[in-house]
């Protein structure tokens, strides 16, 4: 038999053998005590945690059941992120939404500090906090765009957890549906009056900006004067875009009437003044947003973004 008197054993890298049974609602998880432990500080405090049987204690499997009041889902994307980090953690993970709110919620929770870091990121990724990081989603990602129900879920969550720079987006992004799709989902029934209230009032200004954000069609100074044919194929889209029903996407449907004016064939010194104001205008728009919703300016949500990327 070998010595091992000079072995010496690794602390942070010895686990305890338990494992404990995590229930939530009818949902089972058999998980490492000790690798649970080391990854949240809420966990490492119980100090009895997983509790020795006793006649008192559930088991199963001869494991002590820890029951969570916490929804299925969110426990389950929470514990995979945990567990299985590099379908979360890694640079190129693009886990589902659910796990992603699920985890951001618990990490805060339960003090999971590199789950929340990103789960953050994460969310961002999807509620970008820049028009530019905004568009860039909008080009290339379209087709993972939160439904209306998520982004409601979206807005509890960073509610919740403080991440008001996730805010605006979010609150942009929700208003593109109507007030009546909004409120007949179920998850507004579960939002605070301090969600509800800034919505609604953030929803009739950005309904009511949809002119001003075509407005550089039918502005003189935009573009050469001497160009009629374009001036008069701005001023028809602009009429067209104006006869339709209430339009409440500002970002997307300015960018769209270049495309439009571009196909009808407006020169290219038009074009060029035209997308220069158009961008202008957006931006502007951009830099309303938090204002619109009751929120702080974009630098006091960006130094609070920085604040608690760092520290997490």
């Amino acid at each position: 038999m070998s010595d091992t008197t000079s072995l010496q054993r690794a602390e942070d890298l010895w686990f305890s053998p338990d494992l404990v049974v995590l229930r939530a609602g009818p949902r089972l998880f058999r998980v490492f005590a000790g690798f649970l432990k080391a990854q949240s500080s809420v966990f490492a405090d119980m100090s009895t945690f997983p509790e020795p049987a006793s006649a008192e204690t559930e088991t199963m499997d001869g494991f002590p059941v820890v029951k969570l009041e916490d929804d299925p889902d969110e426990v389950e994307g929470f514990l995979k992120a945990m567990f299985y980090s590099s379908v979360f953690l890694a640079s190129w993970a693009q886990p589902g939404f659910k796990d992603v709110v699920g985890t951001l919620r618990l990490s805060y929770k339960c003090d999971a500090p590199p789950l929340r870091r990103r789960a953050l990121e994460h969310m961002e990724s999807i509620y970008p906090t820049t028009l530019a990081e905004y568009d860039i989603r909008r080009d290339h990602d379209s087709e993972t765009i939160p439904k209306l129900p998520d982004t409601l879920t979206a807005l509890k969550v960073a509610t919740e957890v403080g991440a008001l720079w996730l805010l605006p987006s979010i609150y942009y992004i929700l208003c593109k549906s109507s007030v009546s799709a909004i409120i007949s989902e179920p998850g507004w029934n579960a939002l605070g009056e301090k969600e509800r209230a800034p919505c609604l009032v953030g929803h009739a200004e950005q309904t009511e900006y949809f002119p001003t954000s075509i407005a550089f069609l039918s502005d003189p100074s935009v573009g050469p004067s001497h160009w009629e044919a374009c001036s008069l194929t701005r001023h028809n889209i602009a009429r067209d875009n104006l006869q339709r029903v209430p339009m409440r996407a500002p970002l997307e449907t300015s960018h769209e009437v270049l495309t439009e004016m571009k196909f009808m064939g407006v020169c290219d010194a038009c074009m060029e003044a035209a997308s220069a104001r158009c961008q202008t205008d957006r931006q502007g728009f951009w830099d309303r947003l938090p204002q619109m919703f009751w929120l702080p300016p974009w630098a006091e949500l960006e130094e609070l973004r920085r604040a608690a990327l760092s520290t997490s």
